[in-house]
C-alpha cells in the first residue's frame, strides 16, 4: 500500500487523537534538519510528553511500516485581521474586505468564466463574511480595519463564493437517529435526577476544499500586478519541497516558504464566534513569519511567478501557513487566472 493510501485510510483515526489537528504526507524531520524519508505527519497543537497522554492518544512510530512524524503548530485559525493604503487603480496583494469584516487581502485578478467579468479573487471569510453575505454586497479597498468605508472606498461587489461547510460548536447534530437515541438514554438520567445529558455531535464533519470568493470590479480600478511580484505567469501544481512566495496585506512580500505538505487534512480551523471547519487536500507551507492575520486571500506563487495556492489560514505558533490548491479554487469558482 502506498503512503498516500495509508494516510487516507488512517487519517480519521489519527485526527481523533487528542491534540492532533492535521494529517499529511511529508518528509520526516530529525533534529533541525529534514530527512529524505517520506512519512505520515501529524500536526499537533502542542507536543506533550507520553505521561500526559492516554495510550489511545499516542501517535504510533510507524503505520503499516511507514514512519510517522509529529510537528507542533499551535492552534490553526483563519487569517483575518503592509499593504493597507487606499489605491486606485489597486494592485493585488493589498488590503480589502467585505464591509462587515476587519480586513484581508486582494489576492489576484481572475475572470469569471460564465460572464467574462473581471474580479478580485479572495477568501469566502474575507469577501463573503464567512457565508453571511449576500451576492452584491459591497467590498471595500482598503478593508474596514484599515479605514475603508461605504460608499467612498467601495471597489466592487460580491459576485460569487463557495459556501464553507461549518461545524458550529454551539449547535447539536441534526441527525434524527442520533437525536432519538440520545433523548431515549436521557430519560433515565432525568428520572434519577442526574444533571448530565447525552448530546449528539458530528463525529465525522463534512470536509471543504477551498475558502474562496470573487468580487466583481471595474477593470480601470484594478491592476493585475501583485505588489513586489508582478503579474502571475500561469498555474502550476504545488510539489513537496517547492519554495513559494506571496504578497499580503499584513506581512507584505514573503519568500522561500517551504511546501512540506500537499495532501493535508486539517481541522478544526477556527473562524471565530463558535464556528470551525475541516479541510482536505490542502497545502502546508513551513516558514516562521510567512503569513499573519490579514494575509488571508493572498495568492501563493512559486519562485518563478506561477500560482500554486490560495492562502486562507495559519497557526498561532506562526510556523505554518495553509493554502488551497489553486486549481481546486479556480474550478469551484468556475474562474480563470488573469496572467501576463
Amino acid at each position: 500500500m502506498e503512503i498516500g493510501e495509508i494516510k487516507k485510510k488512517y487519517e480519521k483515526e489519527l485526527l481523533r487523537k487528542a491534540n492532533v489537528l492535521g494529517v499529511m504526507t511529508g518528509y520526516k524531520i530529525k533534529g533541525e534538519g529534514k530527512t529524505g524519508e517520506l512519512s505520515v505527519v501529524c500536526l499537533v497543537e502542542k507536543k506533550l510528553p507520553k505521561e500526559k497522554l492516554s495510550k489511545r492518544d499516542f501517535v504510533p512510530e510507524t503505520i503499516k511500516d511507514i514512519p510517522t512524524d509529529v510537528i507542533e503548530v499551535g492552534k490553526i485559525i483563519a487569517l483575518q485581521a503592509d499593504n493597507k493604503e487606499r489605491m486606485r487603480p489597486c494592485p493585488m496583494g493589498t488590503s480589502g474586505g467585505h464591509y462587515l469584516i476587519t480586513a484581508g487581502t486582494n489576492g489576484e485578478l481572475i475572470k469569471d468564466k460564465s460572464t467574462g467579468k473581471i474580479c478580485i479573487g479572495t477568501n469566502n471569510h474575507v469577501g463573503a463574511n464567512s457565508n453571511d453575505a449576500e451576492i452584491g454586497d459591497s467590498f471595500l479597498q482598503p478593508g474596514p480595519y484599515d479605514g475603508g468605508k461605504v460608499p467612498d472606498d467601495v471597489i466592487g461587489q460580491l459576485l460569487k463564493f463557495v459556501p464553507i461547510k461549518f461545524v458550529d460548536s454551539d449547535s447539536p447534530s441534526q441527525c434524527s437517529l442520533a437525536r432519538f437515541w440520545s433523548s431515549l438514554y436521557n430519560i433515565p438520567a432525568g428520572l434519577l435526577g442526574g444533571k448530565t445529558r447525552l448530546r449528539p455531535v458530528v463525529a465525522y464533519p463534512e470536509y471543504n476544499l477551498v475558502d474562496g470568493a470573487i468580487i466583481e470590479v471595474k477593470r480601470e480600478n484594478v491592476l493585475a500586478e501583485i505588489v513586489d511580484i508582478g503579474v502571475p505567469k500561469g498555474v502550476r501544481q504545488a510539489q513537496l519541497d517547492m519554495l513559494v512566495q506571496k504578497s499580503g496585506r499584513t506581512t507584505s512580500h514573503t519568500v522561500d516558504g517551504l511546501v512540506t505538505g500537499i495532501d493535508a487534512t486539517i481541522g478544526p480551523i477556527s473562524y471565530g464566534t463558535g464556528k470551525s471547519a475541516y479541510f482536505r487536500d490542502q497545502i502546508v507551507i513551513s516558514k516562521k513569519g510567512f503569513s499573519a492575520g490579514g494575509d488571508s486571500g493572498s495568492l501563493i506563487l512559486d519562485m518563478d511567478g506561477y500560482a500554486v495556492g490560495k492562502l486562507f489560514a495559519g497557526s498561532d505558533a506562526d510556523n505554518i501557513t495553509i493554502a488551497n490548491h489553486i486549481q481546486n479554487y479556480l474550478n469551484l469558482l468556475d474562474a480563470e487566472l488573469v496572467t501576463g
